[in-house]
């Protein structure tokens, strides 16, 4: 299914869109092999011939250039390991979802007037779905969480995926798990 399909007339159908990535996310995982914890971001790039770089930078958190069938990655190393695995998966979504655009750069979220595009939020909803396994994430999800999500077992489940606080929070609430028991 192509984006076209998933948007109609200039507007954006959000669950659909959703499903979609959902479903592609999970797709890549399973044609890479990729059945474990914390998910290997770096493997995957690799699998599709995807070099990586860091470097610090003030502005961005990371960036992703395709030319002549060649594809980079840049990310910036002045952000926690669980912000750079986190950009990594995000320009893996530029990667996938986004083929008829050759640059993207990704400037930080606290940046003033950094507005969000579709493509941004998309791009956000590939990382979290690949970082966080939505089926893995429910049963790990109702493996610890049985009387609700306390603060120690959010920290646990992040741990558990090499990700931040705030994006597992964001991944839960985003699948409507917190109102599972």
């Amino acid at each position: 299914m192509g984006q076209g399909t998933l948007r109609k007339e200039g507007k954006v159908n959000k669950p659909m869109i959703l499903e979609h990535i959902e479903t592609q996310a999970e797709a890549i995982l399973k044609k890479a092999g990729i059945n474990t914890l914390p998910v290997p971001v770096e493997e995957i790039a690799a699998k599709y011939q995807i070099r990586i770089r860091r470097a610090p930078h003030p502005a961005f958190s990371g960036m992703l250039i395709r030319k002549d069938g060649h594809a980079l990655i840049g990310v910036s190393t002045s952000e926690p390991a669980v912000r750079q695995r986190f950009t990594v998966a995000h320009e893996l979504g530029h990667f996938f979802l986004h083929t008829n655009k050759d640059a993207f750069v990704d400037y930080r979220d606290n940046m003033k007037g950094v507005v969000r595009t579709p493509r941004e939020k998309e791009a956000n909803m590939f990382a979290a779905a690949l970082l966080m396994p939505r089926q893995v994430l429910l049963k790990d999800f109702r493996a610890i969480a049985k009387g609700g999500l306390s603060d120690d077992e959010l920290t646990t489940l992040a741990k558990r995926y090499a990700v931040s606080e705030d994006a597992m929070r964001f991944r839960l609430m985003n699948l409507n798990f917190l109102s599972l028991k």
